[in-house]
């Protein structure tokens, strides 16, 4: 890693600057201060927060999470509202923790989507991240994205699943497949309660074996979450974050080698969806063929009403404002 890499991963974990951050946004201290106060947690809305300082404290999690019959489900409201294509997965999420929508969007959907990518990324309008090969949130640049994100089917197995209304967080578009290691997103992006969070994976083309698909662990979202106070690390200081990354890998690294699944690639057709609970275990597989493509968009949805804040960094979430934060669901 470079000098200029290594200082950029220094400065991430400042907790003055992660302040400073929150402070600059008062839609999100606003936001923040009443999470707070719902939990009981007695400190400023710009200031850190991490799992071991509020578990337990935010009430009963998703109500999928229990031990919730098929016949609960299907008496539940809005039900019977949801898309035909989504009631088996729904049925199963208890069990399984992830459902797939086949051909969910149509091909004029997709090819838009894509074509207004490339052309922002062209035009400069969207840019790959500094360390990484992602586009982030390109929802706020193209109306394709943004419609796609907000699509009312969509939403309404979204909102059913959290049993509250689901919130767009950030959308992520790639080209290539991610080949991330096992992971579960939760330490990423972390709720009180526990679970309040749902990962939207669309295929924006044709995904086979050898162009690096997406894998899970099917049932994997039922083991406990790992949290920092797991890793046996220090605290880091009054300034700042430990260093929790390398130990989080090795941990999940483990949990993949002795849990008692193997992990299942989702090889999808274009338009295809794959939806996910916040604790599965999910990843990238490796790009096995030179040249192959992923074009793909990953969501990430909070629920209404829930803390949230980022276990790995212990600073609150920062939450997407105004018009183009939540699109209409039109």
């Amino acid at each position: 890693m470079s000098r200029m890499a290594d200082a950029a991963k220094f400065f991430r974990r400042l907790r003055p600057v992660a302040a400073a951050r929150s402070l600059g946004s008062p839609a999100n201290i606003a936001r923040n201060r009443e999470s707070y106060k719902r939990v009981g947690l007695r400190r400023p809305p710009f200031a850190g927060v991490r799992h071991s300082d509020v578990a337990g404290r935010g009430g009963e999690g998703p109500w999928l999470d229990g031990d919730t019959t098929s016949a609960e489900i299907r008496a539940a409201a809005g039900f019977a509202e949801l898309p035909e294509s989504a009631k088996e997965g729904v049925l199963a999420w208890p069990v399984n923790g992830y459902l797939t929508l086949g051909q969910f969007f149509g091909d004029d959907v997709v090819d838009s989507a894509n074509q207004q990518i490339e052309r922002l990324l062209d035009a400069g309008g969207l840019r790959f991240h500094a360390r990484s090969p992602r586009v982030m949130n390109s929802y706020r640049k193209s109306e394709a994205v943004a419609k796609m994100v907000a699509y009312p089917e969509l939403r309404r197995v979204l909102d059913f699943l959290l049993g509250r209304r689901a919130e767009l967080f950030q959308t992520i578009s790639f080209i290539r497949g991610s080949e991330q290691k096992a992971h579960s997103d939760a330490f990423h992006m972390m709720t009180e309660p526990a679970g309040l969070l749902l990962g939207v994976w669309v295929a924006l083309e044709d995904v086979d074996e050898g162009s690096g698909p997406v894998f899970y662990l099917p049932g994997s979202h039922r083991l406990p979450y790992v949290m920092s106070e797991d890793l046996d690390l220090d605290e880091g200081s009054r300034l700042l974050v430990a260093e929790k990354g390398p130990a989080y890998v090795r941990r999940m690294q483990h949990l993949v080698a002795t849990y008692d699944r193997e992990p299942v690639p989702f090889t999808a057709s274009k338009g295809d969806v794959l939806i996910w609970h916040h604790n599965l275990l999910h990843g990238g597989q490796a790009i096995a063929r030179q040249g192959a493509t992923r074009r793909s968009l990953v969501a990430h949805f909070f629920a209404e009403r829930a803390l949230c804040y980022h276990e790995v960094t212990e600073r609150p979430a920062l939450m997407p404002t105004g018009a183009a934060a939540n699109p209409a669901r039109t």
